[in-house]
């Protein structure tokens, strides 16, 4: 072969061994950019998919929810939106809607002209309380409990057989034909008006120790400075006067007239 035939066709290959190899190269990054983009549209997927399960697809509800301590109401289900207002313990709210966001449930409601979210951790379903009748006085309901001085205390007793602190209030205030007050102290606390200056009849809430704020206890209020109520090991008087066992132990008297 002759020099000049021998170096084009060396020329011809090395230009087609070229071509070839860029060819190759180029494919391998379309296929390079096309997993790329596979890749990140995963991402996108998989990261749409992780929003959804955090926070659920809210449910319609509806109903009365009463707070069982100050809450915020907020903008949306999370706790670092925008606080709208903060609701006094005891507030009845009304739901319209509720969802699950990252194992919390929340609550959508009305209170106060507003519109918020709030923590179902500190809501519970409000029931409504038999108004009390006005019929009846103060004295009708202690006269309806000295009834049943001496009958033995009895936990969870609710019947003159025998009674506990609250179902001889319950019982009592049923009796003078005052209409139905809840079953235990706390929720008698929270069904009843506060009032500072107590009549005979209203309820009376005490610790378990002088100068605390956790109820334990309820009686009725006597007048003359004393409370009748089941205690100890029976339907007794006793006094609420300074100095008395009963007395620092007072926290608050609850009203339903």
């Amino acid at each position: 072969m002759k020099k000049k035939n021998l170096f084009t066709a060396i020329t011809a290959g090395t230009l087609a061994l070229t071509i070839s190899f860029t060819g190759l190269t180029n494919g391998q990054q379309n296929t390079a950019s096309a997993e790329s983009l596979t890749t990140s549209n995963n991402e996108v997927h998989k990261s749409t998919a992780i929003t959804m399960v955090a926070s659920s697809k809210a449910t319609k509800i509806s109903g009365k929810y009463k707070t069982t301590a100050a809450l915020n109401m907020r903008t949306s289900a999370k706790t670092t939106s925008k606080v709208l207002l903060t609701a006094k313990k005891g507030a009845v709210v009304k739901a319209s809607y509720k969802k699950k966001v990252n194992g919390t449930t929340w609550y959508k409601v009305s209170y106060n002209g507003k519109t918020g979210w709030m923590s179902s951790a500190y809501l519970k379903k409000y029931k409504k309380v038999s108004k009390v009748s006005n019929s009846a006085t103060g004295s009708d309901i202690i006269n309806a409990g000295r009834k049943y001085l001496g009958v033995p205390y009895v936990w969870g007793g609710t019947s003159p057989s025998g009674f506990d602190c609250s179902g001889f209030t319950q019982y009592a205030y049923k009796q003078a034909g005052q209409g139905s007050i809840p079953r235990n102290s706390r929720a008698q606390r929270a069904a009843a008006a506060y009032t500072s200056n107590p009549q005979v009849g209203d309820l009376i809430f005490f610790s378990a120790n002088p100068g605390g704020d956790y109820i334990t206890h309820v009686g009725l209020y006597a007048g003359n400075g004393q409370v009748l109520h089941a205690a100890g090991n029976k339907v007794q008087y006793q006094s609420i006067a300074n100095g008395s066992y009963w007395g620092p132990r007072i926290i608050s008297y609850g009203t339903f007239r």
